[in-house]
Order: C-alpha cells, then structure tokens, then sequence
C-alpha cells in the first residue's frame, strides 16, 4: 500500500469517526522487542471481529479466574502453541508460547467465550511483556489498588516484523486465532503516530493528549539522554530500568515510517 493511498484512507476514516481524546498510556509495548507480541495486540484492536479496545480494566484476578480466562482464549495449559501440540494458529519452532488479547489479567478477558484474540509466539516475547505488565500492576498494588483501568499503547511500531501496528491491510497471515479459527476483517481502522521526547514513535488508535508525560520501559540497547528522568523499578525480583517520557506533537504516518525506514 502506498503512502500517498493510506493517508488518504486515514483522511476519509478520521473525518467520519468521533474522535476522543485520551489520557496518555499507563504501559507502551517496545514493539522492537516483542514484534510478534505486539502484532497479536495489533491484529486485536484493529483487524479482530470483534476488536478490542486499547483501554482495559486490570482487577487484580485469583488464580483460578486467570486459568479460566486463558482458558477461553484458547492459551490454556497444554495449547495449540505448544510442542507437540496441533490446531488452527499452530506454528512450531521457536513460536511456543500462547500469547492472549485481552490480557487474562483484565475483566475485558472473559469466559466461557470472550472473543479472545491469540498468536503462538516466542516465549522470550511474551515475557517481556508479562514484565511490562506486572511493572505497571506493582505500581498500583504499592498504593493499595485492586483494579485500575489500564491504558496501553505501542513503542516503535514500525519495528523489523511487526505487522498490523503501521496500519498495514488486516489481512490475516494465518497465525491470529479469534473463536478457535483464522478470522478475516474487511474494516481497517488506522493507527495515529506520535513524536516523544526520546525520538521513540509511540502508536495509538486512541488519539493522545498532547503534550503530556507518561513512564515506560527502556530497551536495552537504547541511549537515554542525561536530562531525562530515569530509575529503576523491581519487578518480581528483577530490576526494570523506566523513564519519564514526554508525547509531544501527533505525525504524519510518512514522517513516522520513515523512522524506520533502516529497520525494514
């Protein structure tokens, strides 16, 4: 798809869609890290039918109603991802690990039948972003909370491998489950870019106040620059290194791929 067709798609979809505005996001996925992971949450709140909502609601679940809710997403113990195993998303290799939209960890997960979004991907994936969650989750259970509405968004979604989150077609590649079959989506909703002080491109279909601060993780291999507040946050043992980052301006989605024109 050309630049020059999908800004004017984005054009056309933006002038008949409500638009509102939202806070800036409680956790941003750095898609560079989890590219197959953040295709499976793209593919949810954009290509699924039903889609899902970048806005969730974590309430803090037993372990019981956990199991349950993967479960109904079809990422229970013993899945289709798993080694061995066979069924519609199934891939092999390294894509051992079931990866679930919405997270089991929100009342927007629900059983018998939720309508989950899934993808086998690789289990080093899903745990970055199991750790990007329960960074958030420990925040809010330090100041005593049990639920929490939960606000997400992508970090360099024009990464190597990422599908989906730079508005390509919902064409579905074979590998995302929704009701136990490959799905298809004819309607295309369209991601909104936007610039941060760090120069990491941040995606939303909800559009972003601006400007506005928000935390979130740090790659490994990323230079923070000496006057951006930095720190570090124990999660389940292990040190998580965030930073106070700031959404500056909304962009162009031609200025926004070009960023990662050296990544394709």
């Amino acid at each position: 798809m050309s630049y020059k067709t999908v800004l004017f798609a984005a054009a056309a979809w933006l002038a008949t869609t409500p638009q509102v505005t939202a806070t800036p996001p409680d956790v941003t996925f750095l898609c560079n890290r989890m590219p197959e992971v953040c295709t499976n949450m793209c593919w949810a709140v954009r290509c699924g039918s039903p889609t899902f909502s970048q806005t969730l609601n974590w309430d803090s679940p037993n372990d019981d109603t956990a199991k349950k809710r993967r479960l109904s997403a079809g990422c229970q113990k013993g899945n289709k991802c798993n080694k061995g195993r066979k069924g519609p998303g199934h891939r092999g290799g390294k894509f051992t690990s079931c990866d679930e939209y919405p997270f089991a960890s929100t009342s927007d997960s629900k059983f018998p039948n939720g309508h989950q979004v899934s993808r086998c991907v690789p289990p080093v994936e899903n745990s970055r972003q199991g750790k990007a969650l329960q960074t958030v989750y420990g925040r809010w259970r330090k100041k005593g909370l049990k639920s929490h509405s939960l606000q997400i968004a992508f970090g360099n979604p024009g990464s190597r491998g990422v599908k989906y989150c730079g508005n390509q077609k919902c064409k579905n590649d074979g590998f995302q489950v929704q009701d136990k079959s490959i799905k298809k989506r004819d309607e295309e909703p369209l991601f909104k870019f936007y610039k941060t002080g760090s120069g990491m491109v941040l995606g939303s279909l909800t559009k972003i106040d601006t400007p506005s601060n928000f935390t979130r993780e740090v790659d490994d291999q990323e230079q923070v620059a000496p006057h951006f507040e930095a720190w570090k946050e124990d999660v389940e043992g292990e040190d998580v290194h965030v930073i106070s980052d700031t959404v500056l301006e909304e962009m162009p989605f031609e200025e926004a791929m070009k960023h990662f024109e050296g990544d394709a």
